[in-house]
């Protein structure tokens, strides 16, 4: 697992911070600008990250909240590829629901 420089790290999180209050609000297109505005600060390979796995999570999530089953299914299968996600069982079911989605 590599670890993030603590700057870097604060940033992330509070980019993250005003997406979630954005998705809080049923505003699901600006928080993902947030979402992804913390994804472009990660090194690559952001995979490397478990903060990839966030931001990715956040990302799949919006898009789902969005009806963009298939956005949402790639961010959500990405996420899993992140460190320490495999298991987050958060992803699972919102990728399940998804697939269901997509039928």
């Amino acid at each position: 697992m590599s670890e993030l420089d603590s700057g870097i790290r604060r940033e992330i999180q509070a980019l993250c911070a005003e997406g979630y209050a954005r998705y809080d609000a049923a505003d699901y297109r600006h928080a993902l600008r947030k979402f992804y505005q913390a994804w472009t600060l990660l090194p690559k390979p952001q995979t490397d990250y478990s903060e990839g796995g966030w931001v990715l999570t956040a990302i799949g999530d919006s898009y789902f909240r969005s009806a963009l089953y298939e956005q949402g299914k790639e961010a959500l299968v990405s996420a899993l590829h992140c460190e320490g996600m495999i298991d987050n069982p958060f992803i699972h079911l919102r990728l399940g629901q998804c697939l269901l989605e997509l039928g």
